[in-house]
């Protein structure tokens, strides 16, 4: 699966500009990502990330790819749920796989069509707005990119695009 994803520093009345355009809060939640660096390659280096996220209900891991064009945050994302998130990081530890940081973020996630809009109040940066949709590997990702542009361009956001990934960001800070 390919993750078209575009992040851009929230505005101020933003929810309101969601609602107005349609789209459909679907569920709030506080997520805790914990990111791990591998043993035998630096994720920083290679431009990939390891993480597992808790949320009140479920756990999951995931493995993204390096970015794959300039402009947004589209990379290969392979996800599962896990149902023992403690025991998945003393097995990845076992690995030699090391604790690199935590994001601790507060979610609205919204639909609106096949798009999911999540408003993140992340612990230690501020809020920011990320408008995603997950396609098949062999999709021409461009169309998806334009369709994200257009609806930032709809809810008043034309640019200050952020490509850097939350643990990026918390880890310039």
């Amino acid at each position: 699966m390919i993750e078209v994803e575009v992040k851009a520093k929230s505005k101020p009345g933003i929810k309101k500009k969601l609602e107005s355009i349609g789209a459909q809060k679907i569920k709030k939640e506080k997520q805790e990502d914990t990111y791990f660096n591998a043993p035998h390659k630096d994720f920083k280096i290679t431009d990939e990330a390891l993480r597992i996220r808790k949320t009140p209900l479920k756990a999951f891991i995931t493995y993204k790819g390096p970015k794959i064009d300039e402009k947004s945050k589209t990379r290969q994302e392979i996800e599962t749920e896990i149902p023992d998130p403690k025991n998945m990081t003393r097995i990845l530890e076992c690995l030699g796989f090391k604790k690199a940081h935590k994001v601790i973020k507060k979610r609205e996630t919204y639909q609106l069509n096949d798009f999911k809009i999540a408003i993140d109040n992340v612990k230690g940066l501020g809020t920011y707005i990320e408008i995603e949709k997950d396609i098949k590997e062999d999709e021409d990702y461009n169309e998806t990119l334009h369709k994200i542009l257009k609806i930032y361009k709809q809810l008043g956001i034309k640019k200050g695009f952020q490509r850097k990934s939350y643990l990026e960001l918390l880890l310039e800070s």
